[in-house]
């Protein structure tokens, strides 16, 4: 988390002063958050992304799909077994836009129509999935430019349903 807004302060064009006076705290603060020696707090990574103009994921990890708990659960009152992961693309707008953070839960494919994470080869993508008669799946993208792919489920590695969304405006963006 600390390297992430660092880097995002420095490419952004910001030094520590600049920064530190628009969120309103002392330059050794934001110091101190950027050497990870104390914790950001929601409001003040909420304030970052606005400023920044970065989606909040990308100040709290790498926008990957991991194995704990999201920073955002406790900040946005998720189920504990909630996991996020940061819209980077437009292939699910006007559903999931870029900045976007997709809200998933723990779910095998069980033959149910639904927005899904999946792992394609090394890349995390969210497709909304659909159940075709001859036992392939179908993944759709929502926005219109994309086209279809067809998998057997087998061929599909399932991160979980996608259960919601904060979307950019909610975390001050």
């Amino acid at each position: 988390m600390a390297n992430n807004l660092k880097q995002l302060r420095k490419a952004r064009g910001f030094g520590v002063a600049e920064l530190a006076q628009k969120l309103g705290m002392s330059q050794g603060n934001l110091t101190k958050i950027e050497n990870g020696q104390v914790d950001m707090k929601a409001e003040t990574a909420a304030a970052l992304a606005g400023i920044l103009q970065c989606p909040l994921e990308q100040l709290l990890d790498s926008g990957e799909i991991s194995q704990e708990a999201s920073p955002l659960a406790a900040y946005f009152n998720m189920p504990t077994d909630a996991r996020t992961l940061a819209i980077r693309d437009d292939t699910m707008a006007p559903t999931l836009a870029p900045g976007d953070i997709a809200i998933i839960r723990p779910a095998a494919f069980c033959s149910g129509n639904g927005v899904y994470a999946l792992q394609i080869g090394a890349k995390e993508v969210i497709r909304r999935l659909q159940a075709l008669s001859d036992g392939k799946v179908a993944l759709l993208c929502d926005n219109r430019f994309y086209q279809a792919e067809y998998a057997a489920p087998s061929e599909l590695q399932f991160l979980g349903r996608v259960v919601g969304k904060i979307s950019q405006t909610a975390i001050g963006g």
